[in-house]
């Protein structure tokens, strides 16, 4: 995504680092179910555990996300706090989205500020995709398939 912001799918490609050591790898990122604002990234350690990191602990960087300590990454008990109210940015792909009630395609990617604020929603429709600002954009849950 060009423009302001960090692309979340740009995101999920840059390693969490602490001084120069990989801690892990982004795997998704938990968004504010309310505001839609970042809260968090989910990150997959060498040890095979899923831990969380708030994105007030980071810092992103052009080709990682750096963190002041290997502790601010929380494990599974501590997660929870931050997923009561959240969703996940891959349960929100291919989702409706809308702006000022008009149906404007299916979100691709979503651009942040370093604060986690959204700066820019990424849909696709029948034209191709487009670039809108996030004043007035609403993204519909999506629907659970059929099994």
């Amino acid at each position: 995504m060009t423009g302001t912001g960090v692309s979340l799918r740009s995101l999920l490609k840059r390693p969490v680092v602490h001084e120069g050591v990989r801690l892990g790898e982004p795997s998704d990122v938990v968004l504010d179910t309310e505001s839609l604002r970042v809260v968090g990234v989910e990150v997959l350690c060498p040890d095979g555990a899923l831990r969380f990191l708030p994105l007030a602990a980071a810092r992103i960087r052009d080709d990682h996300i750096a963190v002041g300590s290997a502790l601010l990454l929380l494990e599974e008990g501590d997660r929870e706090f931050y997923r009561r109210r959240s969703r996940l940015f891959s349960t929100l792909v291919g989702a409706a989205v809308q702006r000022n009630g008009t149906h404007a395609g299916a979100l691709v990617d979503l651009a942040i500020g370093s604060d986690g604020v959204v700066l820019a929603v990424r849909a696709s429709n029948g034209a191709g995709p487009q670039t809108l600002g996030a004043e007035g954009v609403t993204i519909a849950a999506r629907k659970a398939s059929a099994a």
